[in-house]
């Protein structure tokens, strides 16, 4: 990424990525209030996608950077776009049918799953240890789901997977068709995109149903706002502490959604799904630990 200004240092870098990654982990937990009182996945998604246009554009405003595109890129901004548009309501409406922590942990299935598509298309298998890491990964998503599956929504799994394997594909389109792009610029196009689409499809559906309680308005403005402000937070911090590290600390988001669920609401995995989670987190910290000795050997 280029430099621009409004450039910050490194301790305050990590500092706001951790405050982004806890945010959006922490908002699908509190998006549970919202539910509670009659919103739903599209009620939260909608308005944090816009609010996440508001505040993109403000702060490429700020930094100084232009959001015109050439065509080329827009079109690969509006496919990537249109994924997002369903991960931003697949993500946070899966803790609408099953328990936050396990909705948040197989949006995590985008980690591995991003590594097998880029061995597929690359027609080169990955390392063995990143092999290993796909294998614990979702060994632990299957530890986790086993576990008491009957009691899960079938609903609140689907939306959640689909998710995290729109999100991998999101990722690869990104990192292979908008590769020397400035990220902030093309996550703010693909961004107007998602809330976009959203729009319309809240249209469609006669508009998304409201909170009928005080709590719930809390809730659904907690979430959208906890989400779409903790996205800027992290590509304020990018440059400062670099992608591996803010990829370790993005690793917390699920360990957030647990943690604010069992202290809002009461909600945990059960201890057979503790060890499914634990394979899972253990399963990309494997792999983006294979990654960087990777980029450590490369000639």
């Amino acid at each position: 990424m280029s430099t621009h200004r409004g450039a910050v240092g490194e301790t305050v870098g990590l500092g706001l990525a951790l405050i982004g990654s806890v945010g959006l982990g922490s908002a699908i937990a509190v998006a549970r209030f919202a539910y509670e009182e009659g919103a739903n996945g599209l009620s939260i998604a909608l308005p944090r996608a816009w609010l996440l246009v508001l505040l993109l554009l403000i702060f490429c405003e700020a930094t100084g950077r232009r959001l015109i595109l050439p065509r080329r890129i827009w079109l690969h901004c509006l496919g990537a776009g249109a994924l997002m548009a369903y991960m931003f309501y697949g993500n946070i409406a899966a803790a609408e049918f099953i328990p936050a922590p396990v909705a948040a942990l197989l949006f995590f299935v985008y980690p591995p799953l991003t590594t097998l598509i880029a061995a597929g298309l690359d027609r080169r298998p990955p390392s063995p240890l990143k092999l290993a890491a796909v294998a614990i990964a979702f060994a632990g998503l299957a530890v986790m789901l086993g576990v008491q599956f009957s009691n899960l929504d079938p609903r609140g799994v689907a939306l959640g997977l689909a998710a995290g394997v729109l999100c991998a594909i999101n990722i690869t389109w990104v990192s292979r068709k908008l590769a020397g792009q400035d990220p902030v610029v093309t996550i703010t196009h693909m961004a107007f995109v998602a809330a976009l689409g959203l729009t319309g499809a809240a249209v469609a559906v006669g508009g998304p149903p409201l909170p009928t309680g005080a709590s719930g308005w809390a809730g659904l403005l907690a979430a959208a706002a906890m989400q779409a402000s903790s996205i800027p937070l992290l590509y304020v911090a990018l440059p400062a502490i670099g992608a591996e590290r803010s990829g370790v600390l993005n690793n917390l988001q699920p360990v957030a959604t647990i943690a604010a669920a069992f202290l809002l609401l009461g909600e945990t995995l059960r201890a057979g799904q503790f060890v499914g989670a634990a394979m899972i987190l253990g399963g990309i910290f494997l792999m983006q630990a294979a990654a960087r000795r990777e980029r450590l050997t490369a000639p």
